[in-house]
């Protein structure tokens, strides 16, 4: 009882410190142990579990979770610079790593959805729909928060890993 006291207060401490960001970082790893258990519980079902995949699987989630430690960084990075060199006139609070966790909060939802559907879950299609809407939105906003979108240029639908590989 104690142990789940201290959790509890530990969880306490860190929502009340991080905010609305520590409720985004907990769906985030909410969604990749739901990926992870559906997709071990798919591949079992198809007769296609191997230990070598499940491990590449864990070395991919952590590989996702470093991406937004690093966008964290680059937050923390952008928010002194705002802060002492530029010297903006408000308080930057950090908007690269909540695009960020969304999108692949978003992107692990589609990979939960894709895996209820080899267990035999038939989902409703408005569901994967906005899945999608979310997930093109947020690209679409981070497109415009660094101005990278051409106008009248359809944004890419896929991440940069996907298209590195396909134009190998």
């Amino acid at each position: 009882m104690s142990e789940l006291i201290s959790i509890s207060t530990i969880t306490g401490i860190f929502a009340s410190v991080m905010s609305w960001f520590f409720w985004l970082i907990l769906v985030f790893f909410a969604a990749m142990l739901l990926d992870y258990v559906f997709g071990t519980l798919a591949a079992r079902k198809r007769g296609e579990w191997s230990s070598t995949r499940a491990r590449e699987g864990l070395y991919h989630k952590l590989g996702i979770a470093g991406a937004l430690i690093l966008s964290v960084l680059i937050d923390i990075v952008v928010g002194l610079a705002a802060d002492t060199v530029i010297r903006l006139p408000m308080q930057f609070r950090g908007l690269f790593s909540p695009l960020c966790a969304v999108w692949f909060i978003i992107t692990e939802f589609g990979s939960v959805c894709e895996n209820l559907v080899k267990l035999g879950v038939t989902l409703p299609a408005f569901l994967l729909r906005l899945i999608g809407a979310i997930r093109e939105g947020t690209e679409k906003q981070g497109e415009a928060l660094t101005g990278t979108a051409k106008e009248g240029e359809k944004f890419p639908d896929k991440p940069i890993k996907e298209r590195d590989q396909a134009d190998r």
